[in-house]
């Protein structure tokens, strides 16, 4: 079944790619970033799917786990896996976006002040000395980067209508 034929009102993003070049020798990232305007007002909280299961909350600058000096945590700290969906809330306004992927990536929100980002692709030409003993460098046969081509689904909603 085509996530089309499961909900009526979202906005649909195809997003494609191609090679990212690494001929100055340097890695690179690629994400897709989402904006909010109108004052939406997410208070540097979002969610994200827990394995396709539920919704878990994210905290800019704050783990529930431990607490933090006065320093501020580094991106990497708030990228979370993204199976499904990743989703920020403007609860004065009762507004959600939730934006939903076509496969796992890495994710995060309020970054930047009501936005959403998913990494849409990663090439490195060293190893990070992380995982596996290479880099994350995939190239076809004629050793030129793969290009990525990726769906993503917006839904804007009301949340005070369940």
């Amino acid at each position: 079944m085509r996530f089309s034929e499961l909900f009526d009102e979202f906005i649909e993003f195809d997003v494609v790619l191609s090679e990212v070049p690494t001929n100055d020798g340097i890695g690179k990232d690629v994400i897709v970033n989402w904006k909010m305007f109108d004052d939406f007002e997410a208070n540097r909280t979002f969610w994200t799917d827990s394995n396709g299961l539920e919704m878990q909350q994210r905290w800019i600058d704050h783990h529930q786990e431990f607490v933090r000096g006065p320093e501020k945590m580094n991106i990497s700290n708030h990228y979370f896996p993204v199976n499904s969906a990743i989703a920020i809330r403007d609860g004065k306004k009762n507004r959600q976006v939730t934006i939903m992927n076509d496969r796992t990536q890495g994710g995060s929100a309020e970054l930047v002040k009501s936005s959403i980002e998913l990494m849409h692709h990663r090439r490195l030409v060293y190893h990070d000395l992380f995982g596996v003993n290479q880099a994350l460098n995939e190239t076809d046969k004629a050793d030129i980067g793969i290009g990525i081509q990726a769906n993503y689904y917006m839904q804007i909603f009301d949340t005070s209508k369940g």
